[in-house]
């Protein structure tokens, strides 16, 4: 498949399309289950980045449901006119204090809301006149007067372009003023509910516009001041057809009050989904591999393609639900990034010369530390057996085996596969000991490699995914190898090349930003130095539990969790709590595996330290003199562990 627009690939965020997405958005498995179109009160969309929140909103949009691109628009499409709003929260959070009462700044950023909901309620009407929709059209829209607009001020104009133009003037002299209100006077501006509804029943008011109903989704809610919070919450509490606000956000917002005396709840006043939790495993990596291939499909021209319509269509999902459907899609994602069983990795490595003198020569360290008259050239005959010898070394290291039962291990794995090999030591051994193989490679380890592995690596995130797929397919570009099927050495160098650059982005995720990524690198190193360690005694930690020290975790180490898992840093595993020490609950927390290539650590969820209050402090506030104390200490004063675990920290 040649591909002609790699401008299509390039676009892994939500916010690198347009407004209208119509034909590049692919309805996800659960569509149907949310009814967004038919929803009668407002509904809570929660989810982390790159779960499709943003693109599953630019499609509910008015510029996508009456896109110039839509050939045909049912009569019902009216009914669900939406209006997506992805709040400016730095100018938002400007919107407090300055000497001006709470109460005053109620009014203001209701005045404000105001503004912004008309104008686009405006827009998306002449968006309708100027769609493919029969019912009304632009001849409709230059009769229609907002004959209401000159009961809130004999200045407000009643014609639709006339009214948009003024609010837009209103709108930037508002900023003028909240830029410099020590020496402006408060300009007029429209109230809040009082005014859209009445635009609203202006257009109902028109014989073809009767049903339409306005669905806002404010995006980002969780970041606005909480008094705004407050407002927007009276908004969702009050809603009904037709004027509904809706709400979407990275985690559930923690306010509940509304300006009144009232509060919301998820029972009474609004639908909560999540769409992180909507699709399971299975469903989610078929998902997944739709996406990439109909995002192929799409940048070779493929547009008219069954396949392609299936994918935009709701009407394609039943076919889509099928097992065979679903089978086939598997196996080609599969065929196209191929993976390697862990026996399979092991037989590969020591085919490369230099890691198989890499592993003599640790078997002899090991030998020689054990004082064994054995020779390490005794034990690599057993090369017949390669996912037996690569952990030669980590067994060898260990106190309680001595080098002649190892050997003994080995003749029985050999002759029977019976024996402790067979039992625990392969299944628990066998990807760290690879990982610590392929550790001089620096960029490339094949462990990372495969359809498979990168769902996990992914964990849930459809932006990851494409991103390790796509960097797949431009490391093959660059080496000119087949673009169709990549080689595991392709995938192992997409990988780490897709981790590299989403710990740098870290440091643009809000205010905790440099220091998550700080972080990150910090907890990283600590893991790969720990796997560093000789005897392997436990490999493959990702994952940390906070369950002692001398007090609670304090109020800014909460909020720094927080961060983290708003932006999916750190995974929390709920299934794991129990009771700590220290007065809460023990939760396990899995460093975001899509960063494990960068670390040359496992990306499977395996083991966990323990650490203090006190540690995690070191880790995500403490200086860099409080981190190397930590690392020395774990590596129990292993210099060369404590000199890798800073790998990364300097760049």
């Amino acid at each position: 498949m040649k591909i002609l627009d790699h401008a299509i690939l390039a676009k892994t965020r939500a916010e690198e399309h347009e407004a209208d997405v119509w034909g590049k958005f692919f309805i996800p498995p659960y569509f149907e289950k949310l009814s967004l179109k038919t929803a009668t009160r407002s509904t809570y969309i929660v989810g982390k980045r790159g779960c499709g929140k943003t693109m599953l909103l630019k499609y509910m949009d008015y510029h996508t449901a009456f896109s110039p691109r839509r050939a045909t628009i049912p009569n019902e499409e009216l009914q669900h006119v939406g209006i997506y709003w992805r709040v400016d929260t730095q100018f938002c959070n400007s919107l407090k204090a300055r000497g001006v009462d709470e109460l005053q700044w109620i009014s203001i950023f209701e005045s404000y809301f105001s503004l912004v909901v008309s104008i686009e309620i405006i827009r998306a009407t002449r968006t309708i006149a100027k769609s493919t929709y029969k019912g009304f059209n632009e001849q409709n829209i230059a009769e229609l007067k907002f004959n209401c607009a000159t009961d809130f001020h004999p200045d407000f104009p009643i014609e639709p372009d006339k009214l948009e133009k003024y609010l837009e003037g209103r709108r930037r002299l508002f900023s003028t003023w909240i830029s410099n209100m020590s020496s402006m006077e408060q300009p007029l501006l429209p109230p809040g509910r009082a005014f859209i509804e009445a635009l609203i029943a202006d257009l109902k008011n028109t014989s073809a516009l009767r049903d339409i109903s306005f669905y806002i989704y404010v995006d980002e809610v969780e970041n606005l001041v909480p008094y705004q919070r407050r407002v927007l919450n009276s908004y969702l509490k009050h809603s009904q057809k037709p004027f509904i606000v809706s709400f979407t956000s990275k985690e559930l917002s923690d306010e509940s009050s509304t300006t009144g005396s009232e509060s919301v709840n998820a029972t009474h006043d609004f639908r909560l989904i999540t769409l992180d939790e909507m699709l399971d495993d299975q469903c989610r990596n078929v998902f997944f591999a739709e996406v990439y291939l109909a995002n192929l499909e799409l940048a070779a021209g493929n547009q008219q393609g069954y396949f392609i319509q299936s994918m935009l269509s709701p009407d394609g999902l039943a076919t889509r639900q099928s097992d065979s459907y679903r089978e086939q899609i598997l196996r080609n994602i599969r065929s196209r990034f191929p993976s390697k069983t862990s026996k399979e990795l092991a037989k590969a490595a020591l085919e490369e010369p230099r890691i198989k003198r890499i592993l003599e020569e640790r078997i002899g360290r090991a030998l020689e530390k054990k004082k064994s008259h054995l020779k390490s050239s005794v034990f690599m005959h057993y090369q017949d057996i390669p996912e037996a010898l690569v952990i030669v070394p980590a067994l060898l290291s260990r106190p309680k085996h001595t080098s002649e039962y190892v050997i003994d291990e080995l003749e029985k794995y050999r002759k029977n596969g019976s024996g402790a090999f067979d039992t625990t030591w392969i299944h628990n051994n066998l990807v760290g000991a690879l990982l610590e193989l392929y550790r001089p490679y620096q960029t490339i380890c094949p462990i990372y490699s495969g359809f498979d592995t990168f769902c996990t690596m992914a964990s849930n995130n459809l932006r990851h995914f494409l991103i390790l797929a796509y960097k797949s397919l431009e490391v093959s570009e660059l080496l000119d190898q087949d673009v169709e099927i990549f080689t595991v050495n392709t995938q192992a160098r997409a990988a780490y090349e897709a981790a590299d650059k989403l710990i740098d982005e870290i440091k643009t995720f809000g205010q905790y930003g440099e220091r998550l990524r700080m972080f990150v690198l910090r907890l990283g190193g600590a893991f790969r130095g720990l796997q560093a360690q000789q005897a392997m005694s436990e490999p493959e930690q990702n994952q940390f539990t906070i369950n002692s020290g001398s007090r609670s975790l304090l109020q800014d180490e909460i909020q720094f969790i927080r961060e983290a898992m708003k932006y999916a840093i750190l995974i929390e595993q709920l299934e794991t709590k129990t009771k700590s020490l220290v007065g809460a609950d023990i939760v396990d927390y899995q460093l975001n595996p899509i960063y494990a290539p960068y670390f040359q650590i496992s990306y499977r969820r395996k083991r966990k330290i323990e650490i203090s209050v006190e540690d995690f402090h070191v880790l995500s506030l403490g200086t860099e003199n409080d981190y190397r104390a930590f690392c020395s200490r774990i590596f129990k004063d292993d210099q060369n562990q404590i000199a890798t675990s800073q790998m990364g920290l300097w760049q």
